[in-house]
């Protein structure tokens, strides 16, 4: 049972630290791009509950700090994530 509340806490955590990070950058954040990925099921680990939420929420706190977001939900393989972020370069 604990490693299920820690996989519950992780999220939450990850959108708290992250938020932190982004509010100490936001001065110059107008020149900043967040690739958010939501993705819940992974071959080697538990299933997350709310990925495609906690993805959601935390691309919504990167665009309230000035961030251009690039959000990418359910994809299949990591790669296009990083594809999607090279075509913004």
């Amino acid at each position: 049972m604990r490693d299920g509340r820690t996989a519950r806490r992780a999220p939450a955590a990850a959108l708290a630290a992250a938020a932190c990070f982004a509010a100490a950058f936001s001065a110059a954040a107008a020149d900043r791009v967040a690739l958010v990925v939501g993705n819940g099921a992974y071959a080697h680990a538990p299933r997350l509950a709310n990925p495609v939420n906690d993805a959601g929420d935390m691309a919504a706190a990167l665009r309230g700090f000035g961030f251009e977001v690039i959000l990418r939900l359910a994809l299949p393989r990591v790669g296009e994530a990083l594809e999607a972020r090279r075509e913004r370069i």
